[in-house]
């Protein structure tokens, strides 16, 4: 099955991940032009539309067609009005493949793995107890992508503190609940979903402005606001998941963890290599993987 259709998002950050939304949006949020933007004095014009996408694609990926990896991690929270607790960290590598498409644009894809782990040791999770339930739980472990997106010129909202120089943005975005709460009682939050994104990247300005590098060291940083993940089984209780995560653009495979190296070569063999890891991806709020998840309990047990 091919991917989604392309997403002109005017320049849309990527995420998140996505890890769990539907591919029409894909957990990204979209870059607002030029608002409250800062005056910057640089050999970089951005006061120019194509200066900001030569800028944008050094800075998130590369002038040239090329696959630029992202090591991130973080920690995951569940709020509640009455209490809030650490659930889980999350670790996982974001590959984007970028390519210069004519007229001073680029197109990426994304693809992303990752895992939840234990807060002190950093082990994947197969199982986690439920703070707030105190029930013992299996962990639907995400993949997301392929999503496809389009950088163009445009002005953007940059900032700069000395040499460093920085953009974000905060989308909210809301769909149906692909789990209807009648058939999902515990795995649905209700008949939609709502979504907070904060989304970035941060680097040097004078490595954007060298015309000698088509790519440029940068970090990356997320957080979101979501419903409650199915697998912790919340149903409509009042309170959302919390993520923090914080990433930076990799040189080589020395630059992620260990662990996490370990992990995507075991689940996911030839990650780093292909441009084409996979097809398609079943989404988190889905009943696809819900089910799958489920899938060794009995019909009652899936439904009460």
């Amino acid at each position: 099955m091919a991917p989604e259709s392309v997403v002109e998002h005017e320049m849309k950050l990527s995420r998140r991940t996505i890890l769990h939304t539907t591919t029409a949006i894909a957990g990204f949020g979209i870059l607002n032009s030029k608002q409250g933007q800062t005056q910057l004095t640089s050999s970089i014009d951005l006061q120019n539309p194509e200066d900001n996408v030569v800028a944008f694609a050094k800075l998130a990926g590369s002038l040239k067609p090329e696959a630029v990896h992202y090591f991130y991690s973080g920690t995951i929270y569940g709020m509640t009005p009455e209490e809030s607790h650490a659930l889980f960290d999350y670790s996982g590598v974001m590959k984007f493949v970028w390519k210069p498409i004519g007229d001073n644009s680029y197109r990426y894809r994304m693809f992303d793995i990752g895992y939840f782990s234990d807060l002190l040791t950093g082990s994947p999770l197969d199982d986690f107890k439920n703070p707030y339930t105190n029930e013992i739980i299996r962990v639907l472990q995400p993949r997301a992508g392929p999503y496809d997106f389009l950088a163009k010129p445009q002005l953007l909202d940059w900032r700069q503190s000395g040499d460093q120089l920085w953009i974000s943005n905060s989308e909210g975005i809301q769909m149906p609940n692909r789990l209807d709460p009648k058939d999902w009682p515990l795995g649905s939050t209700g008949k939609m979903i709502n979504f907070r994104y904060i989304f970035g990247y941060r680097g040097k300005l004078s490595d954007i402005e060298d015309e000698e590098r088509t790519n440029v060291s940068s970090l990356q940083f997320f957080s979101e606001l979501s419903p409650w993940y199915p697998f912790l089984r919340m149903g409509q209780r009042p309170g959302f998941n919390y993520w923090s995560l914080q990433g930076n653009k990799i040189n080589s495979l020395s630059d992620v963890a260990p662990e996490t190296l370990a992990y995507i070569e075991k689940n996911e063999p030839g990650f780093f290599e292909n441009d084409q890891p996979w097809i398609e991806t079943a989404n988190a709020y889905s009943p696809v993987s819900y089910t799958h998840l489920r899938a060794h309990e009995t019909s009652l047990q899936l439904v009460s």
